[in-house]
């Protein structure tokens, strides 16, 4: 829906930067054109031209059903080919997870080319085929057909800074070219990211062809294979954009039918592009992305999705000022959001939740206070309960991107690209047989403690609960009702929190407490500068690190007085040695799994076990395995 009307400005902050605040759709809303809150004055802080995210007006709430309007699916068939998307966190403490994930790849690798043998009850039996096509022993079948014929690509979580001066080429910001992947596949070197690794035929991706039928043939030696993917899952890197939208990047390269090239300003009353103009929205399209989606994505094929990220996501709605959410000058002086109105605390669905920049609030007690300072609105912290902090949730519904997956048309009518590789000239029908939705999966490797997730709690090498079978009400708790999670641990919040989790019946444990004194998350923490959040799980690092010589991407290096758990000692004291990694919840992620339903995966970021290799709760051996699991029925 287009919101047209115009606001009077109600925010001094806000005119004096020049910046006429929009409002963004709330969570029932699809894509929009956001509400304007008009204003004039000073000049705004420099926004950076690069983008991400898809098109606004290109969403994919709404729609047909898994036929929609625009041909007739594919009947659901075991599938030859797998078309695997990785999207990894590129941001700030993603390296030691990177390395567990690409540790893992041998093991998935395996288990897609090489399938155990089952005896009758399903049960894998030994001695396991050394090959392929080796048979089985007596009594026993493979537990589905080998696959020879797989495509591998990766993308990251960073999109840019949708018109911001975060994340994007201007002088305020410490910009490298990493922080503006947008979705296009990588290739880098871990050791030297401006080195390219070899990907089949120089289209970005690595291509499983053993049986040597594609023309040219793909790789066929599985050390080398394993390799590569490793390789190129490590190449990520974590020095991109802290601002991750993991959920957009993978919609942007599968569904979006128009990725824009990037974002400029716009005049607000125009709506069209103009150099001086206080608004932001797209220009061009993204041919890299159009391109590397037709050679990556097969019609027949089954598409695996994998996030791992150790945040929520923060995909931003193009167009508008909506990045305002993300600018962090105005001028050289540092940028802050106006306040919510009073009743955004304890009733964020109001219809008098709304930013105080926008009407006339000088009445109402929250907007008197003026804008945030420095220590109530941290630019680390723009993406966490918006609606009851700034009034506005600037953040694309979490809607779009289930439907995204299950949904063959678009909300503008367009016929959904992941579901048709031949739409006609309008996009509005497709002249090929749709792809049947059973044949996409999602799964995510995410911030949730283990224990959550795990068949039994106390063991995590018994493997991970389907998703029909995971208690959502306490990971994800009602995002759209702003209802938060039962277990405590799953709560944004930078105050320590209290409560019991209701999964493992054991209580959260305060910042004075001793090592590990929660299994999750050891303890709450003395976030100071209000500038973090509080973790959801945290998992014993392979080799502590030392965060005096290495600050950039450390989280010890300023670790006195705040009691971090990833800073302690088995013996309780603190120092600037990291002996622990953390995840942080994710409601958004978890609430797009949940909404996938059967074809979903959860997996924990904190591995429950990082020094024994032959384990079964070995780093995310228990997450590969799971996502295998999902996809048996495919194959």
């Amino acid at each position: 829906m287009n919101h047209s009307r115009r606001f009077a400005l109600g925010f001094g902050l806000i005119a004096a930067a020049g910046l006429s605040l929009l409002s963004a759709c709330s969570s029932s809303d699809a894509t929009s054109t956001p509400t304007e809150v008009g204003g004039a004055g000073g000049t705004a802080g420099t926004g950076g031209t690069g983008g991400t995210g898809g098109t606004g007006g290109t969403g994919a709430v709404g729609g047909g059903g898994a036929g929609g309007s625009g041909g007739t699916v594919v009947p659901p068939k075991a599938v030859e080919k797998i078309d695997l998307l990785l999207m990894i966190d590129n941001s700030a403490s993603m390296a030691d997870k990177q390395q567990i994930l690409a540790q893992g790849v041998p093991d998935l690798v395996d288990r897609l080319v090489n399938p155990a043998c089952v005896d009758g009850n399903g049960n894998a039996v030994t001695p396991k085929p050394a090959k392929p096509l080796d048979p089985c022993p007596n009594g026993s079948t493979r537990e589905f057909d080998p696959v020879f014929d797989i495509h591998v690509g990766v993308i990251t979580s960073s999109l840019g800074g949708h018109g911001a001066d975060s994340c994007s080429d201007v002088p305020t910001s410490q910009y490298n070219p990493r922080m503006a992947d947008m979705s296009h596949l990588i290739s880098r070197s871990a050791s030297n990211p401006s080195q390219t690794l070899p990907t089949y035929q120089n289209k970005g991706f690595l291509y499983w062809d053993p049986t040597q039928k594609a023309s040219p043939p793909g790789d066929m030696d599985i050390p080398k294979f394993v390799a590569s993917f490793s390789e190129i899952v490590n190449g990520a890197g974590q020095d991109g954009c802290g601002f991750e939208a993991p959920l957009e990047a993978w919609y942007r390269f599968l569904v979006d039918p128009a990725p824009y090239q990037k974002i400029v300003p716009y005049d607000c009353a125009t709506n069209q592009p103009s150099p001086s103009g206080q608004c932001r929205g797209p220009e061009g399209i993204d041919s890299v992305v159009l391109t590397q989606r037709k050679d990556f994505v097969r019609p027949d094929s089954l598409v695996a999705i994998v996030m791992l990220t150790d945040e929520d996501d923060c995909s931003l709605i193009d167009g508008g000022q909506n990045f305002i959410a993300l600018q962090a000058y105005t001028g050289q002086n540092p940028w802050h959001m106006p306040r919510a109105t009073s009743i955004c605390k304890t009733d964020p669905k109001s219809p008098q939740c709304e930013s105080c920049a926008q009407g006339n609030h000088d009445s109402d007690p929250e907007c008197a206070k003026g804008a945030y300072s420095d220590i109530e609105d941290s630019l680390n912290l723009r993406c966490i309960r918006q609606k009851q902090r700034f009034g506005i949730d600037f953040l694309y519904p979490t809607q779009r991107y289930v439907q995204g997956l299950t949904q063959s048309t678009l909300a503008d009518g367009r016929v959904n690209p992941l579901f048709c590789s031949a739409p006609s000239a309008d996009g509005k029908s497709c002249t090929s047989a749709l792809r049947d939705p059973t044949q996409i999966l999602l799964a995510g490797i995410v911030g949730v403690p283990w224990q959550d997730l795990a068949k039994d709690p106390n063991d995590l090498s018994k493997g991970y609960k389907p998703a029909n079978e995971l208690p959502w009400d306490a990971i994800a708790g009602d995002l759209d009702n702003f209802v938060d999670p039962k277990d405590p641990l799953m709560v944004q919040s930078t105050d320590p929190r209290t409560g019991t989790n209701p999964i493992t019946n054991e209580a959260l444990a305060p910042p004075s407490a001793g090592p590990n004194a929660n299994k999750s998350n050891g303890h709450e923490w003395d976030i100071q500068g209000r500038n973090d959040l509080q973790y959801a799980c945290i998992f014993k690092l392979p080799t502590p690190k030392d965060c005096s010589a290495n600050t950039s991407s450390c989280d010890c290096s300023e670790a006195d007085g705040l009691n971090n758990p990833l800073c302690q000692s088995d013996t309780g004291t603190y120092g600037k040695i990291q002996y622990r990694a953390k995840g942080y919840p994710a409601p958004r992620i978890l609430t797009v799994l949940k909404g996938m339903g059967a074809r979903a995966a959860v997996g924990s970021i904190c591995a429950g076990n990082t020094t024994d290799a032959q384990a079964g709760d070995y780093g995310y051996r228990p997450a590969i395995a799971s996502l295998v699991e999902r996809m048996k029925p495919s194959l």
